[in-house]
């Protein structure tokens, strides 16, 4: 993936199945799950999806996790506080 093509990547809007590592077919769905199991750093996916700095497309994971690590723990705990702007929750606001 080209690095123009990852600037205009929204990984907040991105579907689940848009490739972050073709080479080792590491989707958006593995990161966020990886994230949803509690890792919250880039070495930590990383490790969890046996990447490495030399595979194309890892640059992506800390932009992905800059997105999704504070909306997933804040859905955890049960305090959004993030805004309703184009949130697709049902938390009642």
């Amino acid at each position: 993936m080209s690095e123009l093509t990852a600037e205009r990547i929204d990984w907040a809007r991105a579907p689940a199945d848009t490739l972050v590592c073709e080479e080792k077919e590491i989707y958006l769905r593995d990161v966020v799950q990886a994230i949803l199991d509690g890792l919250e750093t880039p070495e930590e996916v990383m490790e969890e999806l046996a990447l490495t700095d030399l595979d194309a497309g890892t640059e992506n994971i800390p932009a992905i996790l800059e997105i999704f690590v504070p909306v997933i723990n804040a859905w955890k705990s049960g305090s959004c506080g993030m805004g309703c702007a184009g949130c697709t929750g049902s938390c009642g606001d």
